[in-house]
């Protein structure tokens, strides 16, 4: 960190959008009103679109506002930047814990630089169980315990993307390119805004000294309806056809037809059963090692993951496919919603 006077630290905009958290709204406030930075030098805005208690939570914290919105991911934080008060923005997610410093990195990281648009890293916390930090091992949310370079290679020309739970920008440049697309209600949007600010000139970094904590979605089938609201995001910024979605190698489908398939040979012909599962297991193991950047990611940081051996090499690969097969699931969802309009 530099040695920059409080007077002359930036002023910073925090904004967190959020629907239906009241289980998390608190420790996530308690660690943005915890920043070692100047209190009249940021603030703090939480855009809410819950049926729950979260905002009457949110507005107890002093120095907060709280804004009412629709739901909707572009929605909401048009909302916020549009209401706020400083040039510099930053996003977070109420299922995030906020180390102290944070803000003092941003305020150093964007001022030094003149950078518009940054990302950084979202650990699980530390007190992590065996699922999460397994969960975290698969790379997402912003990289989870593998960090963000390892979805998003860091070139001369930046990175392609930022996370929405870790990002921060220009309020210039957000204007230039008119805020998020309000296509993207259901996610996507920190994808897209992405492109749109490469697309305007804008170069996108990635700094490893602004992280934060990033709760996991666990339990497994908390898990599993995340990725099919990924999918839902992945059909809207690729928007592929049915053929491609259906014959998409992990449309359910086609992985129920290979364990009904494995289920009848260890049934009738359990020698062969269990060795066609150990090849298909091995070669799932292959797959990932040779074209999975997360996955050679794990191997490269696994003790920082704090996964053991066994683990990366069997409940994180099962991790993985269940995510493939539920961002189907979700494409799916998301193609048949569109023909409905």
């Amino acid at each position: 960190m530099t040695g920059n006077s409080p007077d002359s630290l930036p002023g910073i905009s925090i904004i967190v959008i959020t629907l239906n958290e009241e289980a998390n709204i608190g420790p996530c406030l308690d660690s943005l009103t915890a920043q070692r930075y100047p209190a009249d030098r940021f603030e703090i805005i939480v855009v809410d679109a819950s049926t729950d208690r979260t905002a009457e939570i949110a507005a107890g914290y002093p120095g907060t506002r709280v804004i009412t919105s629709e739901k909707g991911f572009a929605r909401q934080k048009n909302a916020g930047w549009h209401a706020a008060r400083f040039d510099l923005l930053a996003f977070t997610d109420a299922d995030c814990l906020i180390p102290d410093t944070w803000l003092r990195s941003v305020a150093d990281t964007m001022v030094e630089t003149h950078i518009h648009a940054i990302g950084g890293d979202a650990f699980p916390p530390p007190e992590t169980g065996w699922l999460g930090r397994c969960i975290a091992a698969v790379g997402h949310p912003a990289g989870g315990s593998l960090g963000f370079d390892a979805n998003a290679p860091v070139g001369p020309d930046g990175i392609g993307f930022i996370a929405g739970c870790n990002s921060v920008f220009g309020k210039e440049a957000l204007a230039q390119v008119n805020g998020f697309d309000d296509a993207f209600q259901q996610g996507g949007e920190d994808v897209d805004i992405s492109r749109q600010l490469r697309k305007a000139g804008y170069t996108l970094y990635y700094s490893p000294d602004i992280f934060l904590y990033h709760k996991p979605h666990e339990p497994l089938g908390t898990y599993f309806l995340w990725n099919i609201g990924v999918g839902l995001t992945r059909w809207s910024l690729h928007r592929p056809g049915l053929l491609r979605i259906i014959f998409y190698p992990w449309f359910p489908v086609w992985p129920m037809l290979v364990f009904a398939g494995w289920v009848y040979l260890t049934v009738w012909f359990w020698p062969i059963g269990i060795l066609a599962a150990i090849v298909a297991w091995l070669t799932w193991l292959a797959i990932l090692r040779l074209f999975s950047r997360p996955y050679q990611f794990l191997w490269k940081r696994r003790k920082r993951t704090g996964v053991g051996r066994l683990s990366a090499l069997t409940m994180v690969p099962f991790l993985i496919l269940v995510r493939q097969i539920a961002m189907s699931i979700g494409e799916f969802r998301k193609w048949r919603l569109e023909r409905k309009k």
